[in-house]
């Protein structure tokens, strides 16, 4: 009967503590301390971009002769507190947190928490890359790259585990070296010696299979003239994979089954190369007057690749 009585007057005394600013009044209330203490009464938290939420864990410095301890918060915005005295930082600024038991006594810490600056975190320890992209290709099918820890200013700090999030995608060993699996993502991680988890976003994808053209435009000026496109497939003989040629508009250029494009009339035209896999490629083809506007295929390639309405306009017929 006692333990149910300290247990219902610890919950009304907690009921005041979250009442600020009644808090310091409510622990008067409450009985002598000299037997109940944390073991720390502040604590500092630090937020980081690593580490949004820290925490850190408050002890009664091995007291076990008590029923019950109450937790609480005076600023759970700043800072809130579990059962088990786990401290989580939340925001920037101070808060009290409280332990009361069942006997009635009661211990408090000062939580201070601060957010890292963005002139910190650049002199911190760091990854070189925070994001990374591999390539697997047919002559390379697990491309590698080695991240290395950055901004240790001659210290001792090092990576002492490597971890990959998805080990199928990628996979990274003891001295951080990352190797391609398949195509995915992962997170490659890193637990520095000085207490932080540095992380890297790690993109993988494919070229196998590929398709590339010799040129890119095409500037046929006279009706009938010829060029002769040529297509790779990224796979191993890839100059002898069979290639389906295809011409958006046969009325102006057309092309063969090896990839000759014969001006037909004045215009424009897509010449497109596809490959059994469905991947492909294509040319764009200018003939006559639409071809002399220009001076060179370099000048047609500048101008495409400017974002203007008459190239999206132009881009758009041809797709």
């Amino acid at each position: 009967m006692k333990k149910i009585e300290r247990f219902a007057a610890a919950l009304v005394l907690s009921g005041l503590l979250l009442t600020a600013p009644a808090a310091q009044a409510a622990t008067s209330l409450l009985g002598a301390s000299t037997n109940f203490a944390l073991e720390v009464n502040e604590m500092e938290l630090e937020i980081t971009e690593d580490d949004p939420r820290p925490k850190a864990y408050l002890y009664t410095g091995g007291q076990n002769d008590y029923y019950f301890i109450v937790w609480m918060s005076s600023n759970p915005t700043v800072a809130t507190v579990d059962g088990d005295g786990r401290v989580t930082g939340r925001s920037a600024g101070e808060a009290t947190i409280t332990a009361i038991t069942d006997k009635g006594e009661y211990a408090a810490c000062k939580v201070t928490v601060r957010k890292e600056s963005k002139e910190e975190a650049a002199k911190k320890p760091a990854l070189d890359k925070t994001t990374l992209s591999l390539v697997i290709q047919y002559n390379n099918a697990h491309p590698t790259h080695k991240l290395e820890l950055i901004n240790t200013n001659g210290s001792f700090i090092y990576a002492y585990q490597w971890m990959s999030s998805n080990p199928e995608v990628a996979t990274v060993d003891s001295n951080g070296v990352v190797t391609a699996q398949k195509p995915g993502t992962a997170t490659i991680t890193a637990l520095a010696s000085n207490g932080q988890a540095l992380r890297c976003a790690v993109t993988v994808n494919t070229d196998v299979g590929k398709v590339s053209l010799n040129r890119r435009d095409l500037l046929l000026r006279t009706v009938g003239s010829k060029e002769t496109l040529k297509a790779t497939v990224a796979v191993e003989g890839g100059t002898n994979v069979p290639i389906t040629w295809v011409s958006s508009n046969p009325g102006v250029a057309t092309v063969d089954t090896n990839g000759v494009v014969t001006a037909v009339a004045d215009g424009e035209a897509k010449i497109t190369a596809l490959s059994p896999e469905g991947q492909f490629a294509s040319c764009s083809v200018f003939v006559g007057i639409a071809a002399d506007k220009y001076d060179s295929e370099e000048e047609l390639s500048d101008e495409l690749k400017l974002p203007d309405p008459h190239v999206a306009v132009r881009l758009n017929r041809l797709s």
